[in-house]
């Protein structure tokens, strides 16, 4: 009997452990699903100062990495922080001048709240982007995100898929090129090339700063070109045959190509120097390409990037163009040397004549004028040469009789002048 209690008792002992191991490990297991415990999305790599809102806290950290969760916003007042995503690429955020600072949310797909991202996606992985109701997907590529009014996705390397409102914008958005979205569901027929002004965003020099000194080394040419020919000035394909020998030897550029584009001169010398350059398909579409990019707005780098011009045998061919033109000066100055070739000069019979009468003309005109009444005016310049057989228009003698005539006449109002109108 006493062995039976023994082992019913052993055995209740047993149970009790059992159940009790049991509920800490469902317990564990509960706890471990908590959903109060978010998952990590990125850490934040920071250089200036940040505010981290998450469900039930705000935090102000400085710099240094942070570890951020799904669902945190980040709001970037002061500096610049670079988030390095847990599935790869990465999202940089920074802040302006004055208020309005880059403002992220980490959702399922991160959200641009407000101002700039930069995004580098993995390579052969997708990196997707919320702004303003659109989503920019990279794979492999890099772009920018500046959300204002409007939100703008400009593309740096490889191609985004964009979409807005249940929209699919075709072919994507290639490099270079960029894309406003005024309002959810807005999306233009097609991208826009990049033109980098006078001052470009940090972000672009980063990634195009090569395409961007190209653009304004080609402008200052286009315009140095322009300012230095006469207003009036139309070339024809014999003067880009001077200047640009290669094209020559492109059967495709006749006068007919030529005057598609009504554009300056150094537009057109610059585009024809591209297209002579590029690399693929014939000239005649390599050259309708460039100037339709420059028509969208496109700046001079982009436009020699997208044909594959080479720069240095761009820029030599465009330098050797102005050594080959005739109607250039070596000097600053706009005005051009092609000016006619005229006459000795002829000026004013009044102004031409020196203060003093010459003393060896004296003695020799008045003969010629004793026979006009004293108080007649000057006569003009015919009676003085009537002595000699007159000049058909045009004769090769004019340039030289002309300037004769003038002096003469002056020398004669002079001694008027002197004598009080005795002669």
């Amino acid at each position: 009997m006493k062995s039976t209690t023994s082992l019913a008792r052993r055995v209740l002992a047993l149970v009790n452990v059992v159940v009790l191991v049991g509920g800490v490990s469902v317990a564990g297991a509960q706890r471990v699903a908590d959903p109060g415990e978010r998952p990590v999305a990125a850490t934040l790599a920071l250089e200036g100062s940040a505010r981290i809102t998450g469900p039930d806290e705000r935090t102000i950290v400085s710099g240094g990495d942070h570890e951020l969760r799904t669902g945190d916003v980040i709001d970037l007042l002061d500096g610049e922080g670079a988030l390095r995503m847990v599935d790869g690429g990465s999202i940089e955020l920074r802040s302006r001048r004055g208020p309005g600072g880059s403002r992220l949310a980490l959702t399922e797909v991160p959200t641009l709240l407000a101002g700039d991202a930069l995004v580098v996606a993995p390579a052969e992985r997708e990196l997707a982007v919320d702004a303003g109701g659109a989503r920019m997907r990279l794979d492999g590529g890099a772009g920018r995100i500046s959300r204002s009014t409007a939100t703008t996705f400009v593309v740096y390397r490889g191609v985004a898929a964009l979409s807005s409102g249940g929209r699919q914008l075709p072919g994507g958005v290639p490099a270079m090129h960029q894309v406003v979205v005024p309002v959810l569901g807005k999306l233009p027929i097609s991208p826009s090339p990049l033109s980098f002004g006078t001052v470009a965003d940090p972000w672009d020099r980063r990634f195009l700063g090569e395409v961007i000194d190209l653009e304004a080394a080609l402008e200052r040419r286009a315009i140095g070109f322009a300012t230095s020919l006469r207003d009036d000035f139309t070339p024809d394909i014999f003067f880009f045959h001077a200047v640009l020998p290669g094209l020559v030897h492109e059967p495709a550029f006749d006068q007919a190509l030529l005057d598609e584009q009504q554009r300056p001169l150094g537009e057109t010398l610059v585009g024809a120097a591209v297209a002579l350059a590029g690399d693929g398909g014939e000239f005649d579409d390599r050259w309708r390409e460039v100037f339709r990019l420059r028509e969208e707005g496109a700046g001079w780098g982009v436009v020699a990037v997208g044909q594959r011009a080479p720069r240095a045998a761009l820029m030599s061919s465009l330098d050797e163009a102005v050594n080959r033109s005739p109607l250039f000066f070596g000097g600053p100055s706009p005005s051009p040397v092609f000016e006619p070739r005229l006459p000795a000069a002829r000026p004013p019979a009044r102004t031409a004549a020196p203060p003093a009468p010459p003393a060896p003309s004296v003695p020799a005109v008045p003969p010629a004028r004793r026979s006009s009444p004293a108080a007649a005016p000057a006569p003009p310049p015919s009676p003085v040469l009537e002595p000699e057989p007159p000049e058909e228009p045009g004769s090769a003698l004019e340039p030289v009789v002309d300037p004769l005539v003038n002096l003469l006449d002056g020398a004669l109002d002079r001694l008027e002048d002197l004598t009080g109108g005795l002669l």
